[in-house]
């Protein structure tokens, strides 16, 4: 497989959604994204990631805010309809969520030991990064 160019989080993009959704934004938080997610935000989330069409940093930087909270849940995520919906939008937009999918993957470790989204982000790798 061909790993997809690195993709960051701006600034901006993370100024938007804290403002928009009225999340904390500390000077100090190096990972706000993962901090900030709460399994209870993400239907919000969720209709602002719909929201936002075009704007692609925005929509990268929510996509991993929702991939953890979603991680966070403890559901089976196999069965989850909205998870499914999700995948299918990353996987539409795959030049925008390639990098956090490879990521998510956890390629660097076994299967047993990764995220539990690591599973279905495998999969799309495996259809959309195969060399």
């Amino acid at each position: 497989m061909i790993e997809p160019p690195l993709r960051h989080h701006t600034a901006a993009a993370r100024e938007f959604i804290s403002t928009r959704l009225g999340l904390r934004d500390d000077p100090g938080m190096q990972d706000w994204e993962f901090e900030v997610a709460e399994v209870s935000g993400l239907p919000e989330y969720l209709a602002l990631f719909e929201k936002v069409t075009g704007q692609k940093d925005v929509r990268f930087t929510l996509a991993d805010m929702i991939i953890q909270a979603f991680e966070d849940t403890g559901t089976d995520l196999a069965s989850d309809p909205q998870w499914a919906a999700f995948l299918g939008s990353l996987a539409d937009d795959i030049e925008i969520h390639g990098s956090q999918i490879w990521s998510w993957a956890s390629w660097d470790v076994p299967l047993n030991e990764a995220w539990n989204v690591a599973p279905f982000m495998r999969t799309l790798c495996k259809v959309h990064f195969a060399g």
